[in-house]
């Protein structure tokens, strides 16, 4: 696939909650996109922050032969974000991708998603590309927050025909507890055998679902959040832990992954 790295316009921006907004850039993509996959973007001028910020997409729509309107969910956490909150429409930011790998399609009846917080975001744009094949899956998503207001975009999946399912920390909207927790329940009421999980969100709650994957013997794949530098495999600085035969290897997720099969996964 082309990698793309230009400056991207800014279409216009959106809130979904108190820190979460949705940027849109127009983009001339030559290749369709892979769910899962991922953009870095420069967001400020100059060189303060320096890094750029690594974004998964949640929604990619072409609107002629050369363009995409390409649709990006972020947290405002640091002065990289701030700076991209303050972007307007024309204003450009570097745009660096696609980058990494995508989700595997399964053949499965039922496809789980199991997100938490930000990881909600590769799994829009997949349940879509999902929907739109010759055969489509039953798709429930598991979405896990501390509060209802961490539930990024959780309306839009309805929309597209995906059951949702909510577990916050407080109790503030679904089940209350752990998306893991709700994850237990739901394999309890469905038939395993034709059941695939995709996960994404903070450490713990990975190595927890691939825990469970591995104990229900399903097929599971992982796609992993990291900070990055390069985003291109040189500076080493986001790396997973994989299986190599009898031992294991350090994986470069901006070009391995950042979508893993589970069972190649090591964990702590």
């Amino acid at each position: 696939m082309s990698i793309l790295n230009l400056d991207a316009y800014v279409v216009g921006q959106v809130d979904y909650s108190a820190r979460c907004r949705k940027i849109t850039l127009a983009v001339p993509l030559r290749e369709p996109v892979r769910a899962g996959q991922f953009c870095h973007l420069r967001c400020a001028d100059g060189t303060d922050p320096l890094l750029r910020r690594p974004l998964s997409f949640w929604d990619v729509r072409t609107f002629d032969d050369a363009w995409a309107n390409v649709d990006l969910l972020y947290t405002v956490v640091g002065r990289g974000t701030a700076a991209l909150a303050g972007k307007g429409p024309l204003d450009t930011v570097g745009f660096l991708g696609p980058l990494g790998t995508g989700f595997t399609p399964s053949d499965a009846g039922t496809c789980l998603f199991v997100a938490g917080g930000v990881g909600i975001v590769p799994f829009y744009l997949f349940a879509k590309q999902l929907l739109a094949g010759g055969r489509k899956p039953r798709i429930e998503l598991l979405f896990g927050g501390r509060t209802e207001e961490m539930l990024y975009g959780i309306d839009d999946f309805a929309g597209i025909g995906v059951e949702t399912h909510a577990a916050t920390e407080d109790g503030s909207r679904g089940t209350k507890g752990l998306v893991t927790d709700l994850l237990e329940r739901r394999l309890r009421k469905l038939d395993r055998k034709g059941t695939m999980l995709y996960t994404c969100g903070p450490d713990r709650m990975i190595d927890a679902v691939v825990r469970i994957a591995r104990r229900e013997k399903l097929p599971c794949e992982v796609s992993m959040e990291r900070r990055m530098g390069c985003a291109l495999g040189a500076c080493g600085a986001c790396v997973a832990k994989v299986s190599d035969g009898d031992d294991w290897r350090y994986s470069r997720i901006c070009i391995e992954g950042p979508t893993y099969d589970a069972a190649r996964l090591v964990l702590e």
